[in-house]
């Protein structure tokens, strides 16, 4: 999982933690094509895609989101990004993020090159995220990061160097909430980086 605008810096693709499309090429204002001449593109494009299940090995996790709130990411309602710490350092952390998309959100056409996609993703309303931040991260320190306020840990990764959190967002909408809690997590074996 690639991953939101706190300390998003990637551009090697085998360091990326991510599994199926991301938007950090996007978010650079770069394009994976070189002749691609457009200067604008639409963020909701680029959200992550609904799965049966989703397995991130590097992050030693697994989930499975309910039927309704995969539904509700299908139509857009829900956008799924990821954030990271910097790549060419000891990784901090690394999570998903799950978001409200306002119709216009799902409409918006950005510029890559002016802040537009971090404008975009700025305006998003926050609902929950899952993800690993290094061991004794304080839960203050993580609610800034991932914009949540109710952190529940699920366990430590198998390397026992990160702590494995869900967190929430009280505020958000109570329906896509409580979907989200719904959410099924499991901590798998870590992947060794070399």
């Amino acid at each position: 999982m690639s991953l939101s605008t706190v300390g998003c810096k990637k551009s090697n693709e085998s360091n990326k933690i991510k599994e199926g499309q991301s938007i950090s090429s996007e978010k650079k204002g770069t394009s994976t094509n070189k002749k691609d001449k457009n200067t604008t593109f639409k963020p909701s494009d680029y959200t992550l895609k609904t799965k049966k299940e989703y397995v991130y090995e590097y992050l030693g996790l697994k989930f499975k989101l309910s039927n309704k709130f995969k539904k509700y990411m299908n139509d857009k309602k829900i956008a799924m990004l990821d954030d990271q710490s910097p790549i060419d350092k000891e990784l901090k952390y690394a999570f998903l993020t799950f978001n409200k998309m306002t119709k216009e959100q799902k409409k918006a056409v950005v510029n890559k090159k002016e802040g537009g996609y971090e404008k975009w993703e700025n305006g998003l309303k926050r609902i929950g995220t899952i993800g690993i931040f290094e061991k004794n991260t304080s839960e203050e320190k993580i609610s800034k990061m991932t914009k949540c306020d109710t952190h529940t840990k699920i366990g430590v990764s198998s390397d026992e160097k990160y702590d494995c959190y869900f967190s929430t967002n009280s505020g958000s909408e109570i329906k896509l909430l409580n979907e989200f809690k719904k959410t099924e997590i499991q901590i798998i074996e870590k992947k060794r980086t070399s």
